[in-house]
């Protein structure tokens, strides 16, 4: 059966189907198909690869990577079943990119709009691009073990490229190649966090080494402190909190409590980082937390007057906005999820965003309730989503290299794969 169909929209087509409509379809292919899965393969590496180290490659990967992958589906006669399921499941997204595009052209400054909604339409295009690799893959394990390690090699050299600006430039924080802004890179390591975690619950199946996973957390641990961004402090522990109880993997979540009981300690034995802690109990402490009310209420100001698409995506930083609705000069986007998005999008951009992650919720509780995801789905999907709605408290959380790794989570979680119980060695629990 194939995947995407209207009656189960995530099953996965077999290999041995698939080759059949290779040789047995009704014309020759223009491009050999091997040749062009392979291309798709290569491109979407390359992409993930750059997500935070160069923002011109991660554009240009993705856009051809794109076209390829609509060119494999066309000649394997996939496009139909992929795209009409990307549909079923993933229509908040079009939406939400058809809101973006109208809000563009709706705002006073047309041009930086329209470049906002190019932005949202990468997201798209990644959720397309993944999808389909994921679909024509014989064997998916290999795929996602090449996503993930890449993923992190471009993590590694992103955030070398900070480390390397630190000592040069002098800088307080860490800020990766492509992603730059502090909070941009915590938004990208966090979600980078949840999704490793979802990998290691994986580790048995793709056989990936765990000790190289444990390793991976420390080290993520610490340029997510060196970002400064305190809200992710909380985000991202209860992010992991969800997936370990979904999961049910109570020695594990005795395990990841005192790595970060240790942590806490030590951080209370620097000054700076207990200065760090202290203030994430205590957001009013410093003034920070305070500072964004002007821009929130700027952000209701801009809603007020365009109430349905807002003042344009990527708007909130432009010096005729700033004037006209009374914002701070600090004021480069929302600090705030919801708050951006009101002011950016209105109202529809708010609906198509709440309503994708309830589809996307659904749907992968509907999969897993009939054992058509693995639990490990759900525990990508309630991580993600905890993440996100606590990072967005006080950031954004959306847009950029952010949002195409958001659509990785999903077409991970979204893409079944064959489900048998196997004993986590770690937690010693039982795992879907």
């Amino acid at each position: 059966m194939a995947s995407f169909t209207s009656s189960n929209p995530l099953h996965p087509a077999s290999p041995a189907l698939k080759k059949e409509r290779k040789i047995h379809g009704s014309r020759v292919p223009l491009v050999p198909v091997s040749l062009l899965e392979k291309s798709v393969f290569v491109f979407s590496l390359v992409c993930l690869f750059n997500l935070p180290f160069s923002e011109a490659f991660k554009e240009i990967s993705l856009v051809g990577g794109l076209l390829l992958a609509l060119l494999m589906l066309r000649e394997t006669g996939r496009s139909g079943p992929v795209l009409s399921g990307l549909l079923s499941v993933g229509w908040p997204v079009f939406l939400f990119v058809g809101v973006s595009f109208a809000s563009g052209l709706h705002s006073i400054n047309t041009f930086e709009g329209l470049r906002g909604a190019w932005g949202d339409l990468e997201t798209l295009m990644g959720l397309i691009l993944f999808t389909a690799l994921l679909d024509i893959a014989p064997d998916s394990r290999k795929i996602r073990n090449w996503m993930l390690w890449i993923l992190l090699a471009g993590t590694i050299s992103g955030a070398s490229v900070g480390l390397w600006r630190i000592w040069h430039e002098h800088r307080a924080f860490l800020g990766m190649m492509n992603l730059g802004d502090k909070n941009s890179t915590a938004q990208f390591l966090s979600f980078l966090t949840i999704m490793v975690f979802y990998f290691h619950a994986q580790k048995d199946r793709w056989k990936i080494p765990a000790r190289m996973l444990m390793i991976l957390y420390p080290v993520l641990a610490i340029f997510l402190f060196m970002t400064h961004s305190r809200t992710f402090l909380i985000a991202v522990p209860a992010g992991l909190f969800v997936m370990i109880v979904v999961l049910r993997w109570w020695r594990t979540l005795a395990i990841v409590g005192g790595f970060f009981l240790c942590l806490l300690v030590g951080t209370l034995l620097s000054p700076t980082l207990r200065w760090e802690v202290q203030t994430v109990v205590h957001p009013m402490s410093d003034g920070s937390f305070e500072s964004r009310y002007p821009t929130w209420e700027g952000a209701v100001r801009m809603w007020k007057a365009h109430p349905f698409l807002g003042v344009g995506p990527d708007n909130f930083h432009m010096p005729n906005i700033h004037t006209i609705y009374r914002l701070p000069d600090y004021a480069s986007h929302g600090h705030n999820l919801f708050f951006n998005l009101l002011g950016e999008y209105g109202t529809l951009g708010v609906i198509a965003f709440v309503l994708w992650m309830i589809v996307w919720v659904k749907t992968v509780i509907s999969g897993v309730s009939v054992r058509r995801l693995p639990q490990s789905s759900l525990a990508l999907c309630l991580g993600t989503l905890s993440t996100l709605l606590i990072g967005g408290v006080a950031h954004p959380m959306w847009g950029g290299s952010t949002s195409v790794l958001l659509m990785l989570a999903m077409s991970l979680s979204l893409f079944p794969e064959p489900i048998r119980e196997k004993k986590d060695s770690i937690s010693g629990g039982r795992a879907a």
